[in-house]
């Protein structure tokens, strides 16, 4: 079984995470996969011509390199907590997690999804989105949506 973990390295996610694959069994295949946003920087002062200045190349390089190393890190801190499998693949992909996440899945032929939910409540998901539920309602595959223990 071929399995996709989408994490952002919370506790949450990285208990969702080995729960998941306990609740799974043996998996042939593991893809551990955080999905990173442009750093703010990246857009500062382009929104207007007295927003002020526009960040230089190296200040751009520099903030891409925290995010990739917060992923790096998050995606470290959910392999560290999983349960012995056969292989292991980790991936940091920039875009929005939720379609991102679907796009993956389709990509590598995955069997399953499996992602966390904090319970953050209906009113809060409707307002602000949930990545949980975007993938459970588009991925190519089955979805494993773990909640957090003790969550809402």
């Amino acid at each position: 079984m071929k399995v996709l973990i989408g994490t952002d390295g919370s506790h949450d996610a990285v208990e969702a995470a080995s729960r998941a694959l306990s609740l799974l069994g043996p998996t042939a295949a593991v893809t551990v996969l955080c999905v990173t946003q442009a750093p703010a920087i990246e857009a500062a002062g382009m929104e207007s011509g007295m927003a002020g200045g526009v960040a230089g190349p190296d200040e751009i390089d520099a903030a891409w390199a925290a995010v990739n190393d917060d992923a790096a890190s998050a995606i470290e801190r959910t392999v560290a907590a999983l349960p012995s499998v056969a292989s292991v693949e980790q991936v940091i992909e920039e875009g929005s997690a939720g379609p991102t996440i679907c796009r993956v899945a389709a990509e590598r032929g995955v069997d399953v999804v499996a992602v966390g939910s904090r319970g953050r409540g209906a009113i809060r998901r409707a307002l602000l989105g949930s990545v949980s539920s975007h993938v459970a309602n588009n991925a190519p595959c089955p979805v494993l949506v773990v909640r957090a223990q003790g969550g809402e």
